[in-house]
């Protein structure tokens, strides 16, 4: 072998010493048979904190983590291999304790004519910590994301977002299959479609909404849309707007419910009510509703003629200011026993102020009292009359029974004791002038008579 070529040679082992030594990243070599350590460098000294010759006292296992197990990509003893190989991530820790992770390479050598490896560790620990802190809050992301979506999925209303300067759908959950009749993806994918299917007569309310929404940053409409198969549904929308931010453009968040059972309910609600009012307007009794503060809520057209009183006069004012006195009547205690008892009531009355007699039926309810009046006035003159002949009646009876039947009896005993054989009797004279008397009082009586029995014709 030539100078030249030792030289080189020698150089070349120079030079790999020095790059050994003076590298930055800390460096190893190590037996492959027992993984002791046959040299390190100055940054793994500096590094791992342990002396030159502490470290010819260890072997790799030393300065990993215990309980830590080799992968199946770390290789360590396999002396043949001659190709850079990385080994991949593994704890390392230094004297004082730390921990960290460190990304190794190594490759096979020869080091004093045995097989060896020289091993580099590179200090990954923040990337590695990094890493895993950003893979957590992804795994959290997408957990909670998939848990958002889960419930977005069950909830029965209609969560959706949009672009602010159109009615783009950027987002829908799968509500909106029941509500609207349309597929998410639909409602997305065709940015008019939201829009399109709101009832012709209900679209400039909702562009009046979405023009306060966009002033006021948030609004509640309701308005008619058409559903896919066809039916008209009515759809409450409360809305936010979201302003937009640096790049970001504005947009509005929603939440809509299908309200059509509510509105159904309601207008036979208002269907019923109106035919009930009829009802009332159209029945000639008297008929009032108060509720549980005795405030008047209803009264029809027949109560207002009995009363004399507008029932838009009435409604709200308090039953027992409205009529003073009335609440010494027996019309109070009655009224306030049926609502305390929740009972019915039946009782008649009689109203000074309205010289007028009552028959009256109350019902409680959930809202207070159901009142009717009919007016029995004439009814109740009627039976006083009545009364008043039976009265006479009672007296003429008696008077015939007692008054007329003395006269009577006298006339009839004057006239056996008249003497016919003679008419110049002294006694005839006498009988005679009885027989006026009593016949005067017989004219009396029948003159009482004819008096009481006017009271009956009248």
């Amino acid at each position: 072998m030539s100078k030249q070529v030792l030289y080189d040679f020698d150089k070349a082992q120079a030079d790999y010493s020095r790059l050994f030594e003076e590298s930055p990243i800390p460096m190893f070599i190590y037996n492959t048979s027992t993984l002791k350590f046959l040299l390190v460098n100055a940054s793994a000294i500096l590094y791992y904190g342990y002396s030159r010759e502490e470290f010819m006292e260890m072997s790799l296992p030393d300065i990993r983590l215990k309980g830590d197990t080799s992968t199946s990509n770390e290789i360590i003893r396999v002396s043949y291999l001659n190709s850079f190989y990385d080994s991949g991530t593994h704890r390392h820790k230094k004297r004082n304790g730390d921990v960290f992770y460190a990304q190794v390479y190594s490759h096979a050598a020869t080091f004093a004519g045995r097989s060896v490896r020289v091993m580099l560790a590179i200090d990954v620990n923040d990337k590695v910590l990094a890493e895993r802190k950003n893979e957590e809050l992804n795994n959290t992301i997408k957990e909670q994301k998939s848990s958002l979506d889960n419930i977005l999925s069950s909830i029965t209303d209609v969560i959706w977002s949009s672009h602010a300067d159109s009615f783009g759908m950027i987002y829908i959950n799968e509500a909106s299959k029941n509500v609207f009749g349309y597929y998410p993806e639909e409602m997305v994918k065709n940015s008019r479609l939201f829009f399109d299917i709101i009832h012709p007569d209900d679209k400039p309310g909702v562009r009046n909404a979405w023009a306060k929404l966009v002033k006021e940053g948030y609004v509640e409409f309701e308005y008619r849309i058409y559903h896919k198969n066809g039916s008209i549904k009515y759809i409450s929308n409360h809305a936010v707007l979201l302003a937009a931010s640096g790049e970001d453009a504005a947009i509005v968040n929603g939440i809509a419910t299908d309200v059509t059972s509510a509105r159904t309910i309601e207008a036979a609600t208002k269907e019923n009510a109106k035919r009930i009012e009829t009802i009332f307007e159209s029945i000639t009794d008297s008929f009032f509703a108060v509720d549980d503060h005795w405030d008047f809520t209803y009264a029809n057209t027949a109560f207002e003629k009995t009363v004399g009183r507008k029932a838009e006069d009435l409604k709200g004012n308090n039953i027992w200011k409205s009529f003073p006195g009335i609440d010494k009547l027996k019309f109070y205690v009655e009224l306030q026993k049926s609502a305390t008892l929740r009972t019915s009531v039946h009782f008649e009355d009689y109203m000074p102020g309205l010289r007028k007699w009552f028959s009256v039926n109350a019902y409680p309810s959930k809202e207070g009292l159901s009142v009717y009046l009919r007016d029995i006035t004439e009814e109740k003159n009627q039976l006083v009359k009545i009364q008043a002949q039976n009265n006479a009646l009672k007296e003429i009876s008696w008077v015939q029974s007692h008054k007329m039947r003395a006269p009577v009896a006298s006339i009839l005993a004057l006239a056996e004791v008249f003497n016919v054989d003679n008419l110049n009797d002294p006694l005839n004279k006498e009988v005679i002038n009885n027989i006026r008397i009593a016949t005067n009082n017989l004219d009396n009586i029948i003159k009482e008579i004819v008096k009481k029995t006017s009271v009956i014709k009248d």
